[in-house]
């Protein structure tokens, strides 16, 4: 199982044609014969990040089923119509080939999965790391993620956050000292403690201690699901 990894940059004014148009010519596209499945479609909430940014995470079978889909992509009318249709309401794109990490909680996907109902209940907030091992330190750094951070805020009950899945570009697929982990925001209001007063001095052994042993740089985005993610 491998995860294309989709950054799109909209153009100003234009999120919900753009929106639209993912939901009812690229979805459908990316899902036939059930090769791919969007699992999560983001948007980066006003005020947290750069403007005007969509994330979309999708599953795919394997790299058989990849090279599939690039060709169809290539080569199809379907395909080429909606290149050339997305353009007006997108600036550009980049797109990572991921590998979920040894200790991710998602390792394989079904992709017949029950999808949550459209526009029923509250979007789901999530946290988005990308962070930048030392050289030499990314296997150390992916093990990491999930034995120490995800253990960690895993004792906390009721949860706060939840890691949902963690991965690392695949071989030339993107930078090579970089991994991904995606966590689920559960309480706001405790969550927004950290962003209001700053995280607590660390003990040892916590992951802002530990976390230091493998990289000092990473950058966090909160990202939104929008109404139609089958996952929220």
């Amino acid at each position: 199982m491998i995860f294309l990894h989709e950054t799109h940059e909209i153009s100003g004014g234009k999120k919900e044609e753009f929106l639209e148009l993912m939901r009812s010519e690229w979805k459908p596209l990316i899902e036939r014969d059930r090769l791919a499945r969007l699992m999560w479609f983001f948007v980066v909430p006003h005020g947290t990040s750069v403007s005007y940014q969509a994330v979309s995470i999708t599953a795919v079978k394997d790299w058989q089923s990849w090279g599939v889909l690039a060709g169809r992509s290539l080569r199809e009318r379907a395909w080429k119509k909606f290149n050339r249709d997305i353009c007006k309401y997108r600036r550009d794109m980049t797109a990572r080939l991921l590998v979920p990490n040894p200790k991710s909680p998602i390792q394989e996907v079904d992709l017949d999965f029950k999808e949550d109902p459209p526009g029923e209940g509250l979007p789901g907030i999530y946290l988005h790391d990308t962070g930048w091992p030392f050289p030499g330190k990314m296997e150390g750094y992916v093990d990491a993620l999930h034995s120490v951070l995800g253990e960690q805020v895993a004792v906390i009950q009721p949860p706060v956050i939840t890691v949902e899945a963690g991965w690392r570009n695949a071989p030339g697929a993107g930078r090579f000292h970089e991994a991904i982990l995606l966590s689920k925001i559960h309480n706001w209001e405790l969550f927004s403690f950290i962003i209001t007063f700053g995280e607590p001095p660390p003990n040892p052994g916590d992951w802002m201690l530990e976390g230091l042993k493998y990289r000092d740089q990473w950058e966090s985005k909160l990202l939104r699901t929008v109404s139609w993610s089958p996952m929220r």
